[in-house]
């Protein structure tokens, strides 16, 4: 076993006598237990759940949630249940498991785009028309999802070939006229370069990537599924908010987005029928 797969494996392990010794509690007994992903996730769902009826964990990634959902479960936990981005769940045959809830679309931040909050934080910061923000809207997710598209060959590949993380926009994308300019030969290469710091012996050309890109495209089109939130985010950051950037705007996303946007979600009708099911009360009433 590697160093990392070793210190991933401790980890998880600590987390999880932690989490038992909250499960045990006598305060917690009848309390329904949601495993998150990350610092992010707890902070947006602890205002959406009933902390009365609900404990939140996170776990630093949806490999974790999953590996601790189903250790519980094994050890007879009933009142267990994790939610995680569905990033290309919904694209792809991906094995269901039980008590394990998705986002409606590719991550929590592009359903928090698609509701009233991001509206909201428009209209009261760039003061644009409706009409205007859907077309803005469109835009930038015609440059995001062909930077979903690659992340998407990443989670097919399994191994992280390209390196998103600290890519820089900047490099591909220019203020134009009437919004911003995207560069798909500059994008490209600079992800290319990026990638290299990581992987010095990466084979991979601009055009490769292009033609991964139009592989892809003939499986599906579908941008809310395949545009990864934190690109649009910092899209946004660009295009109609330009005194933020992304982690900014995020965290403004988290506090406009209330409990009433959330119920008109498909993840919100699976969690409250669940609910039921258990006799267990997950939301405010």
């Amino acid at each position: 076993m590697s160093n990392s797969l070793r210190e991933t494996s401790n980890e998880l392990s600590s987390k999880l006598v932690a989490i038992r010794l909250i499960l045990k509690h006598p305060s917690n007994e009848e309390k329904v237990l949601v495993l998150l992903e990350g610092e992010t996730d707890i902070r947006l769902f602890k205002k959406l759940f009933d902390l009365n009826c609900v404990e939140v964990e996170s776990l630093n990634g949806k490999e974790k949630v999953i590996q601790a959902l189903q250790k519980l479960q094994e050890e007879g936990y009933q009142h267990v249940i994790g939610i995680k981005d569905a990033d290309f769940d919904h694209l792809e045959e991906t094995q269901k498991i039980e008590n394990l809830f998705i986002t409606d679309y590719h991550d929590m931040e592009v359903s928090m785009i698609e509701s009233k909050a991001l509206e909201s934080l428009i209209f009261e910061y760039a003061h644009t028309q409706s009409n205007r923000l859907a077309f803005l809207k469109q835009e930038v997710y015609n440059i995001a999802i062909n930077i979903g598209y690659l992340r998407w060959f990443n989670h097919k590949q399994g191994n992280d070939t390209l390196l998103f993380e600290g890519l820089n926009f900047g490099s591909f994308i220019q203020q134009g006229s009437v919004g911003v300019d995207f560069n798909q030969e500059s994008f490209l290469k600079t992800l290319l370069e990026h990638s290299r710091n990581k992987n010095a012996n990466l084979s991979l050309t601009p055009q490769s990537l292009q033609e991964t890109i139009e592989d892809l495209q003939r499986l599906s089109m579908d941008k809310l599924q395949i545009s990864c939130g934190h690109d649009v985010t910092k899209l946004i950051a660009k295009y109609l908010l330009k005194n933020f950037n992304g982690n900014e705007i995020e965290k403004a996303l988290r506090v406009a987005y209330s409990v009433e946007y959330f119920k008109n979600s498909q993840l919100y009708n699976s969690l409250f029928k669940w609910s039921l099911q258990m006799n267990k009360n997950l939301f405010k009433q």
